[in-house]
């Protein structure tokens, strides 16, 4: 399994300084997928990375180590001025001088330094945003990414507590490698170029409870794995122009490295070490959601498009979802400002009415109208203006009466609310239906439906009830649980959500 480049988004993209606070570094670039250290170093206060902007001169003669370059840099500092080793690329080390910010300044650098000790020097350079100034305790060195598009890559050469080689970045720590860049930028942001499975060690844990049964940790393993290794694009080789394809938030899948790892979790990555999920032998996305409220959903009803492996099944294991059923209570004002965010500027809200809903009871479109218009929110759109945790959900406004059935009898068919009827276990206990609850969940044939309660009692206020948290779309990991709770093998679970796929390496 290749490494993978993983941008450190939630704490360290695009931000002024990022401390590796490890004692001992290797320096190396990753050519074609081989790494390999070119110079080692200390320093007892970690090592400091920023963006180093400024004007620079850079010396035309080349050095094939830090050694010579930190050497001859040194000799250029006895001339009052700021002189850095920098490193270019592999065996490729320059020296620069300068790094003021006026161009006035840079001409005063360069009268001190202009024919001495048979130097000779390139025309002056102006800051390319691809620049970084390393920082120790007692010295310091630049790294230049646009001459050779690629920075170098940090290793720990020495092992934690645990014996294992980790970067520690402060808030968190990482295996692998740590790649840190500008691209582009007037900051810097961390890359973690990292083996894969090492990758999921700090994923599954993040995108799943490591007290679920084990066969569902391995489905996730299978699931995180399948989606890394069609997201990352590229190898491990740095590219200046696009840092990555895959963050670790959860606009990716959730990852915080090895701060996060579990045993149990762990055991699942290692259980499956390899496996992906296959459609007519190919490699495809293993999408994953939390909670399902009953039945998955078919892709083409959440973004549009179409898959045969990715339909809606019903998900009636989810027994015990992570998220149960849910209410969201809203306020004209509350609504308003939130449509107004999305530049849906409709005046007071009159009424909203869900459009279309899906076969599972998704609300595909929903219609929101107002004084001076109506607002049509669609799919993930929906879930996202309001801040709701699914699509799967009923709107009541005062007046409704949302638990109202149908009761047949022998003789007729008769409307009641559930709250005044009596209630058939599925152990055959009858009990008359709780007051208690916000919603009565019914189970079908392939599905869950609720029944809300209650009803506002203001007409500015509207109830959303709803089941589910997240889109929908592929593996279920509430019902995957409860399928393995139920003697379910991961193959057997992911072949469930996932029809027509199988896994294999």
């Amino acid at each position: 399994m290749t490494d993978i480049r993983v941008g450190l988004e939630s704490l360290y993209a695009e931000v002024s300084e990022i401390t590796i606070k490890n004692t001992k570094l290797g320096l190396g670039y990753c050519i074609k997928d081989n790494y390999k250290i070119d110079v080692e170093f200390e320093s007892s206060s970690g090592f400091r990375f920023s963006a180093a902007d400024g004007y620079y001169y850079i010396l035309t003669k080349t050095f094939a180590s830090y050694k010579s370059a930190a050497g001859a840099a040194g000799v250029i500092r006895n001339l009052g001025v700021n002189a850095w080793p920098v490193a270019i690329y592999r065996n490729y080390w320059r020296v620069y001088v300068g790094g003021v910010t006026q161009e006035s300044e840079a001409l005063k650098v360069y009268e001190q330094i202009r024919g001495r000790y048979g130097y000779t020097y390139s025309e002056l350079t102006k800051n390319n945003k691809q620049r970084l100034l390393v920082s120790a305790n007692s010295y310091s060195f630049l790294i230049d990414g646009e001459k050779k598009g690629a920075y170098p890559q940090f290793k720990a050469l020495l092992p934690d507590a645990k014996g294992n080689l980790v970067l520690n970045l402060g808030s968190r720590s990482y295996r692998g490698r740590i790649e840190i860049g500008c691209y582009g930028k007037s900051s810097v942001t961390a890359v973690n170029v990292i083996q894969v499975d090492s990758y999921l060690y700090g994923v599954v844990p993040c995108e799943m409870q490591s007290n679920y049964e084990m066969e569902a940790l391995k489905a996730q393993a299978v699931c995180a794995r399948s989606f890394a290794l069609t997201r990352v694009g590229y190898r491990a080789d740095s590219n200046i122009s696009k840092a990555y394809y895959l963050g670790d938030t959860t606009k990716y899948q959730v990852y915080r490295g090895y701060t996060a790892e579990t045993a149990r979790t762990a055991q699942a990555v290692d259980a499956t070490a390899g496996m992906v999920l296959k459609y007519k032998g190919k490699t495809v996305p293993a999408y994953y959601f939390s909670t399902s409220g009953g039945s998955t959903e078919s892709v083409s009803e959440v973004w549009g498009f179409s898959s045969d492996y990715l339909t809606a099944m019903p998900d009636l294991y989810e027994t015990e979802p992570e998220k149960k059923p849910w209410l969201s209570v809203f306020t004209k004002e509350q609504l308003s400002s939130k449509l107004a965010s999305y530049k849906q500027n409709i005046g007071n809200l009159l009424s909203i009415v869900p459009q279309v809903t899906t076969m599972t009871g998704r609300v595909y479109s929903l219609k929101i109208k107002g004084t001076k218009g109506s607002a049509i929110l669609q799919t993930g759109t929906i879930r996202e203006a309001l801040s709701l945790y699914s699509t799967k959900f009923k709107v009541v406004t005062k007046g409704d009466v949302p638990d109202l059935v149908s009761v047949r009898s022998d003789s007729e068919i008769a409307q009641a609310q559930i709250q005044n009827c009596y209630i058939i276990s599925a152990g055959g206990t009858i009990e008359k239906a709780s007051k208690d609850l916000d919603q009565y969940i019914v189970a079908g044939e392939s599905n869950f439906v609720n029944y809300p309660r209650n009803a506002p009692k203001n007409s500015d206020t509207w109830y959303f009830y709803g089941m589910g948290y997240g889109h929908g779309v592929g593996m279920s990991q509430s019902g995957a649980n409860g399928m393995a709770k139920a003697g379910y093998t991961y193959k057997e679970i992911l072949a469930y959500y996932f029809q027509g796929c199988t896994c294999g390496v």
